[in-house]
């Protein structure tokens, strides 16, 4: 697959997820044996197998001359899927078993995998069939449910279209949590190749006059937005920062923030530097920092959090 020089950044050489989290079922032969079967898909020599059952819990084999050639469990509440059915609800796209997604030439199989648990966490594995059999890449979408394969130009090379997460818990409920979008696109090299940031496929128009003054007025009105975790500051403000951000307008981020921060306030500083801080962190950040135009001094000399950010007890 041909991208144009620059589309790609920081590719992510998997099938070593991102940072989600799978935990095998305690008995896999329960979880694998026959009376479970969900779904069987043979495609170019291969079998593909998914097995459920509350209890056992869930089980994805692929077996060629009636070996088993890889295999996946998960304890009880997850689940794995053959394929990408069409979701109207979701705007999901059907995509054909075999369907060559990844343009390097040869058949694919992407299955999903849903761990089970509240809002948590899916992710997607794409299996490369011939000429030899492997896992290309396992892609973690977290808490994405929608998160899903396109054909975004109409001309056979599909994207992934997810959620970052990042976010998830900072200075915030769950609900209150914002995930931008982020546009993934496979790139090849002698290696197999890798997913990284699609930037220009992330890329919106900026805000018109009328839209920046709403955002402005969004900003501002999230310091009367306190809640119990915000330290008095609603999570729209940076929200929207990072809307822009993940769209091509990070400078525009930077001056919604002046723009937004009360005079009289302190502390001004050490909140941006938190966010970025916070930001640099995401695993999209090798190539999101590609994208960064004119980040104030004390966002570029903020080093990446390196502590666990405390989970609230409910959301």
């Amino acid at each position: 697959m041909a991208f144009r020089a620059g589309l790609l950044v920081a590719m992510l050489i998997l099938p070593l997820a991102l940072h989600g989290a799978q935990y095998p079922a305690l008995d896999a032969a329960k979880a694998c044996s026959a009376k479970n079967k969900t779904d069987e898909v043979q495609l170019a020599g291969v079998v593909f197998r998914t097995y459920s059952e509350p209890n056992d819990g869930a089980c994805l084999q692929v077996i060629r001359d009636g070996k088993v050639i890889f295999e996946r469990t998960n304890d009880t509440g997850g689940l794995f899927t053959i394929g990408q059915a069409a979701n109207k609800d979701w705007g999901w796209p059907a995509i054909a078993n075999g369907t060559d997604i990844t343009g390097r030439g040869h058949p694919d199989m992407i299955v999903s995998h849903y761990t089970g648990g509240a809002h948590c966490c899916t992710s997607d594995y794409v299996f490369e069939l011939e000429p030899v059999f492997r896992l290309l890449a396992t892609l973690d979408a977290e808490d994405s449910d929608g998160a899903y394969f396109s054909d975004l130009d109409h001309n056979h090379h599909y994207y992934y279209l997810a959620n970052d997460w990042t976010f998830a818990y900072w200075r915030g409920s769950f609900a209150d949590s914002p995930a931008p979008a982020v546009t993934l696109g496979f790139a090849d090299n002698a290696k197999g190749g890798g997913y990284g940031l699609a930037l220009d496929k992330m890329e919106r128009p900026a805000p018109t006059t009328a839209e920046w003054a709403k955002q402005v007025q969004e900003a501002r009105a999230a310091f009367t937005g306190d809640n119990q975790f915000s330290g008095g500051i609603g999570s729209k403000l940076w929200g929207d920062m990072l809307d822009l951000i993940y769209t091509g307008h990070s400078d525009m981020a930077w001056k919604l923030f002046d723009g937004a921060w009360p005079g009289a306030r302190v502390g001004k500083d050490q909140f941006l530097a938190d966010f970025c801080s916070q930001l640099k962190t995401s695993p999209y950040w090798p190539g999101l920092k590609e994208g960064i135009q004119s980040a104030p001094p004390v966002c570029s000399m903020a080093a990446p959090k390196n502590t666990v950010v405390e989970t609230p007890a409910s959301h």
